[in-house]
């Protein structure tokens, strides 16, 4: 099942990214970076630049800087999204952020740290490509939709009074393509320009980037309007811009699964996507359980972590 393969990729992948962020040396700003770094989670988007660097042959020892790269530029957008200035959120993944640890200069400062070595990482890296022109685009996917025509971009949406005062709903659509559709297209994109898929392959994974992006913000909206009474330690949640305002839960619902079967048709018939329709599935559908019994028979089994080697400069 998809969510086995997710979980067991997850686990080797926060092993591997802890012991390369233990490399590093300093006081309190790199204890804040690895603190924001190693707090868990799906690790979503290295797993998803993997499942296309697959379709074109490679490994995951051999995008295994991009994926530590994409996760690291993940990370300080979650740092500085925390900030009192920003959604004001004391807590993530089950711990306190990372400014509510080290106070809030210090996140700034690990935000903007993380952001640089990625690119740092990445580069360093570059020599060991068996594709070095590709490996660099794929660097180049990242930088341009993390800034601030992608990822950056539609954070400033989110931040903005006077435009969040005639939002509609195309504009909450745009806002996720951009906030958190950018970097799944990032994600795929890097993963396929560094295998060297074909453009029809990059055009393809690039759209479902768009559209999972979208629906997975959308459905998380969802989940969190659940939690929205609830306070933390007394402390209320600062308000954030949502769809929500423009959709009926069930509207909603509807949107998702309309965004998920856009994705999943834009690449269902791509060689080797078995593992990324499955995963789309398990993402957005309402019964996961039930999507992952239907696909466990048809699913190609990921990179067994357990062969590949254990060289990660």
């Amino acid at each position: 099942m998809i969510r086995d393969v997710l979980a067991k990729f997850a686990e080797k992948f926060n092993k591997d990214i802890e012991a390369t962020m233990n490399e590093l040396r300093g006081g309190q700003l790199v204890s804040a970076m690895r603190y924001a770094v190693t707090g868990g989670g799906k690790r979503l988007r290295p797993f998803l630049l993997l499942v296309a660097a697959e379709m074109g042959g490679l490994t995951y020892d051999e995008v295994y800087p991009l994926m530590v790269g994409i996760e690291l530029v993940h990370s300080y957008s979650l740092v500085h999204d925390d900030l009192p200035c920003m959604d004001d959120d004391d807590f993530r993944r089950g711990r306190k952020s990372t400014h509510a640890v080290y106070g809030e200069a210090m996140g700034v400062l690990a935000g903007d740290a993380l952001l640089n070595y990625a690119y740092e990482y990445m580069l360093q890296n570059a020599t060991k490509a068996k594709n070095i022109g590709g490996y660099i685009t794929a660097i180049s996917c990242i930088m341009v939709r993390a800034g601030y025509m992608g990822m950056v971009g539609g954070q400033s949406y989110d931040i903005d009074e006077e435009v969040k005062k005639h939002f509609k709903r195309e504009d909450f659509i745009n806002m996720y393509s951009a906030k958190t559709g950018a970097l799944f297209q990032a994600a795929l994109g890097a993963g396929a320009f560094a295998a060297g898929l074909p453009e029809a392959s990059l055009t393809a994974l690039l759209k479902c980037g768009t559209y999972l992006g979208v629906a997975f913000q959308l459905k998380d909206d969802l989940a969190d309007a659940v939690q929205d009474a609830k306070v933390s330690e007394g402390k209320e949640k600062k308000p954030c811009l949502t769809a929500l305002s423009t959709f009926t839960p069930e509207s909603a619902a509807e949107f998702v699964a309309l965004e998920r079967d856009v994705a999943k048709d834009a690449v269902r018939d791509l060689p080797g996507s078995e593992n990324l329709v499955a995963l789309i599935d398990f993402l957005l559908s309402p019964n996961e359980e039930a999507q992952e019994d239907e696909k466990e028979k048809t699913e190609k089994p990921a990179s067994d972590a357990s062969e590949q080697g254990e060289d990660k400069q």
